[in-house]
């Protein structure tokens, strides 16, 4: 039997493209820096390496450093770049591919959209070489035609079974067991049709010692589970005494009936109670034939298997299918997005998907098919004629799904409850928990700040969309190995305002923040037409705020700042603790009325940083 499915069980890792992108870079830099002599071999001295590459940027969750176990994981957590063709570790090389990557992460292409599919380009690209994955060829092109033929959806169910549809004749073969509820069925009796005869005969001789049906390539332990639980079984066949299964449901761990248990009970019983349970038990035994029962418990062993396997390749498969950027996945279906759903409608999609594999990733990628006749018909349904309506089209349609979001995910009251988290760095796993696990927690930070300051802005939800950050399709931040711009520039009718936050504390904060958040406001404020040059400003967002950090940014309304063309005298910055942020929420001010305040304290003519802050910043919020 086939699995195939995206991904490597040993790259099961938070923050997936973050980790792609970074281990990409360390390549660039190892191959670039290695001897002629040096090859990638077992135990080699480039992998030995890499191996502390790796653990230097923290991308190796196992500590030990052995040579033999840490070459292993080297090349185990690079294996995925190979699959998906971004390098090539033998040669030593960084493929074609690997180099546009690299190009569209240092031109920070999560922040272009490609015209036509209105997805990012850095998730294009992973869509792209997705089409390309070596492991199996066409694998996505499989999965998408199950896509096409349910209209762009599927339930959760069938998602679960797509790794195997590669043992079918064909995509139409994989749907018709589905839909009669007979895959498991088919395969079982396809390719362990030979053990089950034998295991019938030995069961009916009772030679239980040759029974090696049930072995793993874990070891004989598993097997000998199974045994217990099936001389269990008939030993109530035998004698109806239901009380012998109670061994079975309090079986602790270590004791011999636990790990059957653990693994394939659910699959005979789903109650709670201990009485429901054991007449699930009795009716799995029940008392036809033999032979038919131990098909029954053939079948259960086997089905069970699958299933786990399935499970555990269905979460691969989001991860990674995740990373294309047209995948919905919701709490009972997923979904391919409103536009790539009209691509699987066209009747030479399949060319659509070939142009994707073969071109490089590029905004004006397909911007050929907006004369197409086909996607006139499709988009005049959507009462879009223009590139323009389009992308109006989909910006209400993000506005709509990230006022869900936050109507049931992220309430003013949960992103106060989450901003007070963010005031202890031991509280990253319960943020982690409550956003994302696909992005860094210095990523959630900049994304919670944005929708705080959408509830403080009358909820303008334009705001996230305008805040730079990479997002997925269910609107949640992901991680990107390149950053440096400023965080988040709204530009209003008489001003520009900019919003910095970090979670750098102390020195850190003095090193890291000092130069960089007056360097983007100095050439933000180059840009600006005078009159909305003087009445825009910065706002600086962080858990703590250095003294002397505050004393900096309060001495920039005296200091000059120019390019080669232009200059300026002055920068006004407010910086704002969590706490602050958090009064403002609860306020329940919003910026039009904060403004004037703000003025008032930038304005203000104290230039003892730290004193103006801790004398100035409570009137924020106070009401008038």
């Amino acid at each position: 039997m086939k699995y195939d499915y995206f991904g490597n069980t040993s790259l099961r890792v938070k923050h997936l493209l973050l980790n792609f992108e970074t281990q990409l870079l360390l390549f660039e830099e190892l191959f670039k820096n290695a001897d002629k002599k040096e090859t990638w071999e077992n135990n080699s001295t480039l992998q030995i390496k890499y191996l502390e590459a790796l653990q230097n940027h923290n991308l190796l969750e196992n500590k030990n450093k052995t040579t033999h176990l840490g070459t292993k994981y080297a090349r185990v957590k690079s294996a995925p770049l190979e699959d998906f063709g971004l390098i090539k570790r033998k040669e030593k090389l960084i493929s074609e591919q690997g180099y546009e990557l690299l190009e569209l992460i240092k031109n920070q292409a999560y922040k272009i959209d490609n015209d036509f599919l209105q997805i990012d380009l850095i998730s294009m690209f992973f869509l792209k070489m997705s089409l390309k994955f070596s492991k199996s060829e066409n694998l996505l092109q499989k999965y998408l035609e199950v896509f096409a033929l349910y209209n762009g959806s599927i339930s959760k169910e069938l998602f679960l079974f797509l790794s195997l549809i590669n043992n079918f004749k064909n995509t139409k073969e994989f749907i018709e067991l589905f839909d009669k509820n007979q895959i498991l069925d088919f395969l079982i009796f396809k390719d362990y049709r030979d053990k089950l005869e034998q295991f019938l005969i030995d069961l009916e001789n009772k030679n239980y010692d040759k029974m090696n049906y049930f072995h793993t390539a874990k070891g004989e332990q598993s097997a000998k589970d199974i045994l217990f639980a099936l001389k269990l079984f008939l030993e109530f066949r035998e004698n109806k005494d239901k009380n012998i299964f109670l061994e079975l449901l309090k079986a602790k761990k270590d004791e011999k009936f636990y790990r059957f248990k653990e693994l394939y009970l659910s699959y005979i019983s789903k109650e709670i109670n201990k009485e429901n349970k054991i007449k699930d038990l009795i009716h799995f035994c029940e008392l036809d034939s033999l032979q038919d029962f131990g098909k029954r418990f053939f079948k259960l062993i086997f089905k069970a298997r699958i299933m786990n396997n399935l499970k555990d390749y269905a979460d691969l498969n989001e991860r990674y299918l995740n990373l294309c950027g047209i995948f919905e996945f919701n709490l009972e279906s997923i979904s391919i997005n409103e536009i790539f759903k009209l691509v699987l409608k066209h009747s030479k999609y399949k060319d659509i998907l070939k142009i994707i594999t073969h071109s490089k990733i590029s905004k004006e990628l397909l911007s050929e098919y907006f004369n197409d006749k086909e996607f006139k018909v499709f988009f005049k349904n959507y009462e879009i004629n223009s590139l323009k309506e389009l992308k109006t089209y989909t910006k209400k349609e993000n506005l709509k799904k990230i006022h869900k979001l936050l109507k049931y995910n992220f309430t003013k009251e949960k992103i106060i409850n989450i901003l007070e988290l963010f005031e202890n760095r031991k509280n990253d796993d319960k943020i982690a928990s409550l956003v994302t696990k696909e992005a860094t927690i210095p990523t959630i930070f900049e994304y919670i700040i944005a929708i705080s300051w959408c509830y403080i802005d009358d909820f303008n939800l334009e705001h996230i969309l305008n805040a730079g950050l990479s997002l997925d399709n269910k609107f949640l931040p992901k991680s990107h190995a390149v950053g440096g711009e400023a965080d988040f520039i709204y530009h209003y009718n008489k001003h520009s305002l900019m919003i910095e936050a970090t979670l750098t504390q102390k020195t850190n904060q003095r090193r890291a923040e000092m130069e960089s958040v007056s360097r983007h406001l100095g050439n933000l404020l180059l840009n600006l037409e005078q009159e909305k040059r003087e009445k825009s400003f910065a706002i600086f967002i962080a858990p703590y705020l250095d003294k002397n950090v505050l004393n900096d940014f309060r001495s920039r309304i005296y200091c000059y700042f120019e390019n080669e063309t232009n200059f300026i005298k002055g920068m006004k910055i407010l910086p704002l603790n969590i706490k602050d942020l958090k009064n403002i929420l609860n306020s329940n001010l919003n910026y039009k009325e904060l403004l004037p305040k703000i003025y008032e304290i930038l304005d203000d003519k104290d230039d003892y940083g730290s004193r103006w802050y801790k004398e100035n910043i409570i009137k924020i919020t106070q009401k008038a």
